[in-house]
């Protein structure tokens, strides 16, 4: 199931049950939802929600429920004429492909077809929950300060109004496809990509800064290792946070990648709430994921992480979208960062790439 595959939206046909039963979750994000295995028979058996996998290529990849009626005002008290989302997943297998923020974009349309009566799509999200929260405010969902207490915790309810203008569903998948193409050309990127398989089986991705220098290089017309002083490599691995595990994973990586000419930096991101505060004078709570480190990096076009896996496909995680990496703009993510440090950063990145266009802090 290769990132290319058509994406689609189905209400749920007994064709999926085998693949649905199969899916699964790492524990950081079973936390925050249920699996189809919990979920569906319930859903099938009740006349205000519709079963919806998300399909790429007609195999079923993600799932999430449609839920309307009386019963979810407790989720959201202005229920008449809303929908509320309810357990939205995508397979671990089939992660880091773009899925889960396509199929967000094709959401109001699917909507408006299967449920013409409805004028607002809402749904909750717990405010631990990072990437979620991301994705879903990427896709055109509004925070307008609503809360509720789940019981996990503070819950986001987020509103997506159906009056508002389409946007085009493929444009993420245009750009996903762009992006792997920019990077299967680098040479280095492709010898790196492959030599850091060796950090299976902890999740991990090459980060941040050398992506992003790769495609402003091949948009610029600069050379492809223009500007990169070091590669980042990030894992996570929560049950070890010493330094000496760390370290030993450094020493492997300075093995598997002898003769590379630019220096890999290996960190693991479970613990970097050890040393962040020392070393940046800001604390910072553990990271409940590789992907929640990702999601507080300084700007929207460094909030990037990318992986080749031994098929060949890439692995692509990207926040807050691709477009302003595209565009060449440079836009805060002010999770973490100051005023002062964003200033610093683009300024020195605009003295290597000039084209680059700046937004304000208060932007």
């Amino acid at each position: 199931m290769g990132e290319a595959g058509r994406i689609s939206l189905v209400l749920y046909e007994e064709r999926f049950k085998e693949q649905l039963m199969a899916f699964q979750l790492p524990p950081e994000q079973a936390e925050f939802t249920a699996l189809p295995s919990e979920t569906l028979d319930a859903a099938l058996s009740d006349p205000d929600k519709l079963a919806v996998v998300i399909a790429v290529d007609s195999q079923a990849a993600g799932f999430f429920i449609l839920h309307t009626g009386k019963r979810i005002a407790e989720f959201y008290k202005d229920y008449q004429g809303a929908v509320l989302v309810r357990a939205f997943l995508v397979d671990y297998a089939c992660q880091g492909r773009g899925i889960a923020k396509a199929a967000m974009a094709l959401l109001p349309a699917f909507v408006r077809t299967h449920l013409p009566a409805v004028h607002e799509i809402v749904l909750t999200v717990n405010e631990r929950n990072l990437a979620a929260g991301h994705l879903y405010l990427g896709a055109g969902f509004r925070d307008h300060g609503l809360r509720r207490t789940g019981s996990k915790g503070p819950q986001k309810i987020l509103q997506y109004d159906l009056s508002l203008p389409q946007e085009n569903p493929d444009e993420d998948i245009l750009l996903r496809e762009r992006l792997t193409g920019i990077f299967s050309r680098n040479r280095l990127l492709m010898d790196i990509s492959r030599r850091a398989r060796f950090m299976e089986p902890f999740p991990y991705y090459i980060g941040a800064g050398c992506l992003v220098q790769t495609v402003w290089n091949e948009l610029t017309g600069r050379a492809p290792e223009y500007g990169i002083g070091d590669i980042d490599l990030i894992y996570f691995d929560p049950e070890d946070l010493s330094f000496a595990a760390e370290d030993q994973l450094i020493a492997k990586g300075r093995e598997y990648f002898s003769g590379i000419p630019i220096p890999v930096d290996i960190k693991n991101q479970a613990r970097v709430h050890l040393w962040y505060e020392d070393r940046f004078g800001v604390r910072l709570q553990p990271y409940p994921s590789l992907e929640a480190a990702i999601d507080s990096w300084p700007t929207t076009v460094t909030a990037l992480g990318a992986r080749l896996d031994g098929n060949g496909e890439w692995h692509i995680y990207a926040p807050f979208g691709l477009k302003d990496l595209f565009s060449l703009t440079l836009r805060p993510n002010k999770v973490l960062i100051s005023e002062e440090i964003y200033r610093s950063k683009t300024l020195k990145w605009q003295k290597k790439w000039p084209e680059l266009q700046i937004m304000p802090w208060e932007d």
